[in-house]
């Protein structure tokens, strides 16, 4: 069965994936790898070549050749339709093409598609739960008349917008990024579980920004994420441009090409049917390779030795990882039959609180832990405003053994923990791995306005060179900043002050040896690097710098600090804002 799969809206590529990849699955009878490269063939004319047979290919894998062990030719067949999903991302396609998408895509489904062929239509905020595959056309054309692009129409249209996507369009942008990437993985691993053949998603769109990966967000679905689990499902991206642009930022030509897919621009209908056709047949090529389960991309490449035919194959594959095996073996055992035991909840990230983990190494080869959280500022269209006063976390281990479990007051400038309140930080040790998070978000009253359910993964600090993550400490005055001067100071989740404001930047710094480091520090700015920063240098491997804002004028600036030895270097950075 083929998953046709077409999505109107982008997913953009980031810099630094490796393209094109083929279902790569380990032999149960034997350590051998089996690899699966789907190849096009066509003449000259761009006609298809069917009748080609394993010797007439030739596969080298990582350079060395491989004998294919079998390239059928699948067609579709009346028992075997097509699996299709139109995922119509009114988000990033402008209202001027609502017209002319609604029209080619409906002449996809009316003129492109066979009677077996089943088809899904989404938008953006629909529920992945309601995801149903049918043959119902009649629901198909409804759901795609209602299509309506909004590209630059930040307006919000129903209450989770309105709630959860106010703001300046920046941050409304960026959201709806999120939106989208999260839509698209999820079909991707929605669609893995049907079948091992060529899958085909098609995404139309004007494009997208890029999203961002931030620290405390590493659980969100990224580009790499969907390239990846596009990768497992064997899905070919074709990317359709409906208004031609030249834009140097734009990467979906490049998610197509690291697919085996193709990108068009301006032509809707050709883009379409190109996709369907490439869908419509192709050879599977089948070998075996030894291999190491190092979860690396791995090159391949195909050619024939027919001069009448021309090939397009993906360029190579991922090989299992350990996380791929354990993944496998923990997918066996909850096949197996098992007591009911309380669902885990949903990921949730309050836009009520901005919350700051940091680490250090802790004791005992564990990871040190710290949380802080200041409310967050008011969203643009908030009618009611809701202050949170308190948060009451509890820290689980992959064990669902409870690390912390207590009230956490918010953090702010010059701020000293005293014994006699509740903590505004929690301080524990975690062994690396998941770091499961859940935050019930209360005002003065105690009555609960939110709640914040996230998992977090906890980096080993136990060897090499590394630095603990960089913490910030404000004040507004200098008698303030005298009071910064002791470890009971309280860091700050801000990332915006003003220019009259001194901030104190502390961080650890861990040798892979007894060896000395070398550690520097320098403030950049969008322009580039501006000045080193002097570091104070303490017992234990503390660090300090002083950093007046005063000097600075309105904009984005950057803190990297750096430390380097014998063994290794680590860097890291904290980006702040200032205002006036």
């Amino acid at each position: 069965m083929r998953v046709i799969v077409v999505l109107i809206g982008l997913a953009m590529l980031q810099g630094g994936s490796r393209p094109g990849v083929e279902s790569a699955i380990r032999s149960p009878q034997s350590s051998s790898l089996v690899v699966r490269i789907d190849v096009i063939a066509a003449d000259a004319r761009g006609r298809v070549v069917d009748n080609l047979r394993p010797a007439d290919f030739i596969v080298r894998d990582e350079g060395v050749v491989q004998p294919v062990e079998s390239a059928p030719f699948l067609r579709p067949t009346a028992d075997d339709g097509r699996l299709i999903a139109l995922f119509l991302d009114e988000y990033h396609v402008s209202a001027e093409a609502t017209t002319r998408v609604r029209e080619a895509v409906a002449r996809l489904v009316d003129q492109l598609l066979a009677p077996e062929d089943m088809l899904v239509v989404m938008k953006p905020l629909d529920s992945l739960f309601t995801i149903k595959l049918t043959r119902d056309r009649d629901l198909a054309r409804a759901a795609i008349q209602s299509f309506e692009g909004r590209r630059g129409d930040y307006a919000p249209r129903n209450n989770y917008e309105r709630n959860f996507m106010a703001g300046v369009p920046q941050r409304i942008e960026k959201a709806r990024t999120q939106v989208a990437l999260s839509a698209i993985n999820a079909l991707a691993v929605h669609f893995a579980a049907f079948t091992d053949r060529r899958k085909t998603l098609i995404l139309v769109s004007e494009g997208m920004a890029a999203g961002e990966q931030r620290r405390g967000l590493e659980y969100l679905p990224t580009t790499e994420t969907i390239v990846r689990s596009a990768q497992r499902a064997n899905v070919a991206i074709y990317t359709v441009d409906p208004a031609q642009h030249e834009d140097e930022a734009d990467t979906i030509p490049a998610l197509a090409a690291a697919t085996n897919g193709r990108a068009t621009f301006a032509d809707l209908d050709g883009g379409l049917r190109q996709a369907i056709n490439d869908a419509s047949g192709y050879y599977l090529l089948t070998y075996h390779v030894q291999r190491p389960e190092d979860g690396r991309f791995h090159e391949v490449q195909v050619q024939v030795k027919r001069s009448d035919a021309r090939l397009r194959a993906r360029t190579g594959y991922f090989a299992p990882s350990p996380d791929d095996a354990l993944r496998a073996t923990l997918l066996a055992q909850a096949s197996q039959p098992k007591p009911a035991v309380p669902l885990e909840p949903a990921p949730h990230t309050s836009p009520l609180i901005r919350p700051w983990f940091g680490t250090s190494r802790g004791e005992n080869g564990k990871t040190r832990v710290t949380f802080v959280w200041e409310p967050a500022a008011r969203l643009t269209g908030e009618r009611v405003r809701h202050v949170p006063a308190r948060v009451v976390l509890s820290a689980l281990a992959a064990d669902n053994s409870v690390l912390f479990e207590g009230a956490v007051n918010a953090t702010g400038p010059a701020l000293i923990d005293d014994p006699a309140t509740a903590p505004s930080r929690a301080i524990f040790d975690v062994t690396p791995g998941r770091l499961r998070l859940r935050m019930s978000i209360q005002d003065v009253g105690q009555q609960v306005l939110d709640s914040d359910v996230r998992s977090i993964t906890i980096r080993d600090m136990r060897s090499g060179v590394l630095i603990g993550t960089p913490e910030v400490l404000r004040a507004r005055n200098a008698r303030e900043f005298r009071a910064l001067d002791t470890r009971q100071s309280v860091p700050v989740a801000s990332r915006e002050f003003s220019r009259a404001e001194r901030l104190l930047v502390r961080f650890f710094t861990y040798p892979a040896e007894d060896s000395p480091l070398s550690v520097s520090a320098r403030l950049l700015s969008r322009m580039g690097p501006m000045r080193d920063l002097p570091i104070t240098t303490g017992d234990g491997g503390i660090n300090e710098i002083d950093l007046s804002l005063a000097g600075l004028a309105v904009g984005e600036y950057v803190v990297e600090v750096s430390a380097s030895g014998t063994s290794g270097s680590a860097k890291d950075v904290v980006d702040f804002h200032v205002t006036t």
